[in-house]
């Protein structure tokens, strides 16, 4: 077999170095001389460096690294630019990648080289991706956080080698950054799919890229004061790793190590053990104070009710945040004063069920290891702690006097630990909210045990005390047992002295999963809930239920030669039964065929069959409601999703069928359009026409969603977003302008409008065109001593 091919180290632009050869006669010529050139010295290979790196040839099959694999130390500086042409980088190898999609450890005449190194005070990843049309590059982002479908690399650190929980950074060509934390073993509780992540998660690091006539090269330097490890006694520390590249053009993701199809590529259990030598944990003190001032006014009516104003008021604050370590091993949050005046607003939904609508967390503060918090509870979206309780009333701000969080390990322990303090509003009291999460490793690297209490206490006496104890156990292969046991305790007045207690107050939840990919894997599980269990700091759609769950999947890989990179069956079912009359109150079977083409275009189709026992009616709208009755239905679901490497990215989702006495038809569309590196657009659009044709009522909901990103660079952005939902008749506007002077120092102005667009209501005075409106301006200044 004839070597693999090197490619050239990347060269500034007017360097002298030579650019790769371009195909045709010239790149056949070309082989035939680098075959002759595979017996000389490396200096004589395009004037590569003697000791200098040679290129992987991602499509081959790499031997994976076995062990714990030792991560270089650089023998000299690094000028960050991206191109990773110093000295310093000549003895340091790259990485061997492996195909992990669309066919692993399918061929690919690609050149990439990922390669890391690390000095006293930073780890450093340089990616070199060559191409001989740079046309070919994806690159659209300048935002932070924002993945528009360009080509990319990655890193995985999973720093305390726990097997659960991992940071992530990654890399763009116009040198926009990602960074977000990973937990759950970067997999569900099904292990279907990649696990809890904080996309809101951010530290300091730094990434400069470089596109050039050869292809476009990144670095990034990410330094160790912004992770947190323990070393052993000799100054060494040993770390999960992970590095990927991907290019959506193709569907194509190679890895390192080798993660096999049964595992997502994010799985951080299957990541590779690398040890780092000499190190000395350095923890800096980050003070982060804000300075803010606004204006807002909203509508509201006079004393006599017979005409609406808007007062308008002013208001300026002031409060900051502190990051510090008590230990190696322990991050300490404290604030004052806290502030989420920069969040982006929440998507608005239509909820056409008789349950509470669950809104995903965005707040910073709440991000970094939140995966320590989690604690599902056997429902849909159910949580023991939901910190969107904090702070948040109906989606509207509570003011926070303060508060600190508390993360990490002690000992063999992870910790977690949130204590804030809210002012009262209104007729909502002053509350105390607390946290303590205690989890530790057993028997294997995948098992463990922990606990958890969450308490909730208002400064009139009222309180509510949830604990739960839980173990995940892998008992062999793929195959895990979770048992989990809460109880609720609460009081402070006649209703809840009189709330039930003891095992009535309680949850115990029993659940064997097989996790894979490919294959068979399933899921079954059992719930028994009591009337008395109901965490006020929790998110819980139901109470007071037995629950049975079964799916069954099964998922394969035609191969290479195929055009679908997975096939995936199965069929899930659950069933509620209802404690208070002892009724069946729900069940549902959801049989389903997905197909995946290899560059990522996914086809899905699907039938719901469900019943509901409905105790009480309820509103969908102000024309249509459901009766309490016992109801059979059956849905239709086509679904489409583009793959990531279209320029634009339209998903639809047709639902069709019975609903409840009557019939649903609903199209769900969404978009992603990267027009420029200056302006990505997204947009969505959800229409549901309800008709209950013998009762005589019908109602059609249109929600509407434009958004766009948009950047001068890499560090002024603006994302206006508008939404308009015709069952409340209002259009919403959220826009945010942010320029980040550098990390850790950023200017905020956010406007927030909403606008009545039907102002003719029936018992009221004509409701004016503005319903409230806010102008805010934030600056954050972080000091790092």
């Amino acid at each position: 077999m004839f070597p693999v091919i090197c490619s050239p180290t990347p060269v500034r632009a007017g360097s002298t170095r030579p650019v790769r050869p371009s195909r045709g006669l010239a790149s056949a010529a070309g082989s035939v001389v680098a075959v002759l050139l595979a017996a000389l010295p490396a200096q004589a290979q395009f004037g590569a460096p003697a000791s200098g790196p040679t290129a992987v040839d991602v499509g081959r099959s790499a031997p994976e690294a076995g062990g714990v694999v030792d991560i270089p130390r650089l023998t000299g500086a690094i000028t960050l630019d991206g191109l990773s042409d110093e000295p310093a980088w000549d003895g340091v190898r790259p990485l061997q990648l492996t195909m992990y999609e669309p066919t692993f450890r399918g061929t690919s005449d690609r050149q990439i080289q990922i390669l890391m190194a690390y000095d006293d005070e930073a780890i450093y990843v340089a990616g070199r991706f060559w191409h001989e049309d740079p046309s070919d590059i994806r690159a659209f982002s300048l935002t932070r956080d924002t993945w528009s479908g360009d080509d990319g690399f990655g890193v995985f650190l999973d720093t305390f080698n726990d097997n659960e929980n991992a940071m992530r950074f990654v890399g763009l060509p116009l040198g926009a950054r990602m960074d977000m934390s990973v937990t759950g073993d970067g997999q569900n509780e099904a292990g279907g799919s990649a696990g809890p992540r904080g996309i809101s998660w951010n530290t300091f690091w730094d990434l400069q890229t470089e596109i050039t006539e050869q292809g476009w090269f990144g670095e990034m330097r990410i330094p160790f004061s912004s992770l947190r490890f323990e070393t052993d006694a000799d100054g060494s520390v040993v770390m999960g790793l992970m590095v990927y590249a991907y290019e959506p053009g193709e569907g194509s993701r190679w890895t390192f190590p080798a993660i096999p199809p049964t595992s997502v590529y994010t799985q951080v259990s299957s990541f590779q053990d690398v040890r780092f030598e000499d190190l000395e944990a350095r923890n800096p003190v980050y003070v982060a104070p804000y300075g803010l001032a606004g204006t807002q006014q909203a509508a509201e009516l006079t004393p006599a009710e017979d005409a609406w104003i808007s007062p308008r008021t002013s208001n300026w604050e002031v409060g900051g945040d502190i990051k510090l370590n008590p230990t190696r091993n322990l991050t300490l949050d404290l604030t004052v004063n806290t502030d989420f005046a920069a969040v982006e607003a929440d998507q608005q939904q239509v909820n056409l069920t008789r349950f509470s609508l669950f809104f995903d967390e965005k707040r910073p503060f709440f991000q970094e290891r939140a995966g320590i918090f989690d604690f599902s509870t056997g429902t849909q979206r159910g949580t023991l702690f939901y910190s969107r309780r904090i702070g948040l009333t109906d989606g509207e701000p509570v003011p926070i006097y303060g508060g600190a969080r508390l993360v990490g390990r002690v000992g063999t322990w992870d910790l977690g630990f949130i204590d804030m303090q809210t002012e009262s509003l209104g007729a909502i009291p002053s509350e105390n909210f607390g946290v303590l999460r205690l989890r530790r490793r057993v028997l294997n690297e995948n098992s463990f045990v922990g606990a958890m209490t969450t308490s909730r206490i208002a400064t009139g006496g009222l309180y509510n005390v949830t604990y739960g104890v839980d173990g995940l156990i892998r008992m062999f292969g793929d195959e895990y047992l979770t048992v989990k046991w809460l109880q609720t305790f609460q009081g402070g007045d006649e209703v809840r002295d009189a709330a039930p207690s003891g095992l009535d107050a309680g949850r115990v939840l029993v659940d064997w999963t097989r996790r894979r990919q490919e294959g068979l894997s399933y899921q079954n599980a059992f719930v028994w809930s009591g009337p008395g269990y109901q965490p006020e700091m929790g998110f819980e759609p139901r109470a007071d239920f037995t629950r049975l769950q079964s799916d069954w999947n099964y998922n394969w890989r035609p191969g290479e030669t195929s055009a679908f990179r997975r096939i995936w069956l199965g069929i899930a079912s659950k069933g509620y039964q209802r404690h208070l009359d002892d009724a069946v109150e729900t069940v549902t079977l959801n049989p389903f065929l997905q197909l995946e083409t290899k560059p990522g275009t996914t086809f899905k189709v699907s039938t719901t069959t469900s019943y509901e026992d409905v105790l009480e009616a309820f509103d969908l709208s102000d024309d249509a409601s459901v009766p309490a009755g016992q109801y059979w239905m059956t849905e239709g679901e086509l679904q489409f999703m583009a793959p990531r490497g279209w320029a634009i990215r339209p998903n639809l989702t047709l639902t069709a069928g019975e609903f409840f006495d009557g019939t649903r038809f609903s199209v769900n569309t969404s978009f992603n359009w990267p027009m420029s590196r200056y302006v990505e657009l997204q947009g969505g659009w959800e229409w549901n026409q309800v008709r209950f044709d013998e009762r005589g009522q019908e109602f059609t909901a249109h929600l509407m969603r434009l958004s766009a990103r948009m950047a001068a660079n890499t560090k002024f952005s603006a994302n206006p977003f508008l939404q308009y939902n015709t069952l409340t008749d209002q259009l919403s506007a959220n826009v945010r302008f942010r320029y980040q002077f550098r990390e850790g120092q950023d200017l905020w102005l956010v406007w927030n409008e909403g606008l009545n667009l039907e102002r003719e209501v029936l018992g009221v005075p004509r409701l004016p065109l503005e319903d409230a409106r806010t102008l805010t301006v934030k600056y954050t200044h972080t000091f790092i001593f």
